[in-house]
């Protein structure tokens, strides 16, 4: 049975060879990553998965530290990034997993300053895992991932003009000609590329994705809260300063205020982006306002301000953020905040 049952793990660790063989072609590692993904809860039902998990997570890693990260969607390296992500995302919580958490998790924060909203996501929702089960002792990339999402919301109002201003659509004839690095300084979300070519007598269009960068996204923001929070409930005395300092950070996003224009822009999508992040930042409030509130107390009228501001603008078709928003506020208010001056006229 053993035999029977180590045929396909055999079969699999051929794979990882071509995935680690430099000189293997990018589509090739693209078709073993994809069977790896596809039978994946095979290899771990596998007697052989505590050896097969020691070797992969290496190669896993190498492919993750060398590789650059890919902000063209359609890019064969960035299927691949994306699947391993993946793959070590579904590793199941054991003890042989164990032994790698940090090596991981310094991987995924590594992943998390430099590559596109997609793999960034997936990083999210590992660290976030790790952590959740693994509960890893205290060390500085705690505090240094802390620092990383403070300086997300420190330069968030510095974009605000560029997250509504610039165009979804990018056009050129052809993808070499393309600026990557002035796209992505301006790209919040996922921008339409459409490629113009000669084929023939004939004009073909060809379309791509380009992912902005994690540090950048919307989406990806709207995820940092619940981890900063997160690390709060694991380390609550280690991080109790750190997490204080985000406050006035919070309280500034709450404030920001696209103008009307460009709430009623034809790129929709991203102003609902933006609402997103600024209420997933309020549910964060919630979250600690009992923590720390008298700091939030004395400054109960950004607070309210920035409700009110949500309220006003969140989109009625956006039904889940109304929601969401209306179970921060009704937390917030549950507090001695409801006794300030500044939040008394909102009393029924």
């Amino acid at each position: 049975m053993s035999v029977i049952e180590n045929v396909p793990v055999n079969t699999f660790r051929n794979y990882l060879n071509i995935l680690n063989d430099s000189s293997s072609k990018d589509e090739l590692k693209l078709k073993a990553t994809q069977e790896l993904s596809e039978h994946f809860e095979m290899i771990m039902q596998s007697p052989a998965y505590p050896s097969f998990l020691e070797n992969s997570l290496k190669i896993f890693m190498r492919i993750l530290q060398d590789g650059e990260p890919q902000f063209i969607q359609e890019n064969t390296m960035q299927h691949i990034r994306k699947l391993i992500l993946e793959m070590i995302h579904r590793l199941p919580i054991t003890e042989s997993l164990r032994q790698h958490v940090k090596t991981i998790i310094t991987m995924m924060l590594k992943i998390l300053k430099t590559d596109n909203e997609e793999n960034v996501l997936v990083c999210l929702r590992i660290i976030i895992e790790l952590h959740k089960h693994f509960r890893p002792s205290f060390n500085s990339e705690i505090q240094l991932f802390l620092g990383f999402v403070k300086e997300i919301y420190t330069s968030l109002p510095n974009h605000l003009t560029s997250i509504f201003e610039t165009s979804n659509d990018v056009w050129v004839t052809d993808l070499k000609d393309l600026n990557l690095e002035a796209l992505l300084s301006e790209a919040y979300s996922v921008r339409t590329i459409h490629v113009e070519k000669a084929l023939d007598s004939n004009s073909q269009q060809q379309i791509y994705n380009l992912l902005p960068r994690g540090v950048l996204s919307l989406k990806v923001l709207q995820e940092l809260p619940i981890i900063v929070v997160l690390m709060y409930q694991i380390y609550k005395n280690a991080v109790h300063q750190e997490v204080s300092e985000f406050i006035p950070l919070i309280l500034t996003t709450i404030n920001l205020q696209p103008t009307v224009t460009r709430r009623n822009s034809p790129q929709k999508e991203i102003y609902v982006e933006f609402m997103g992040a600024q209420i997933k930042t309020l549910s964060f409030l919630a979250y600690i306002v009992r923590i720390f509130q008298e700091v939030v107390i004395a400054s109960s009228l950004s607070v309210t301000s920035g409700m009110l501001n949500l309220m006003k603008n969140c989109p009625k078709e956006a039904a889940h953020l109304r929601k969401e928003l209306l179970i921060a506020a009704r937390h917030i208010f549950a507090t001695d905040l409801r006794q300030t001056k500044d939040t008394q006229f909102l009393e029924p």
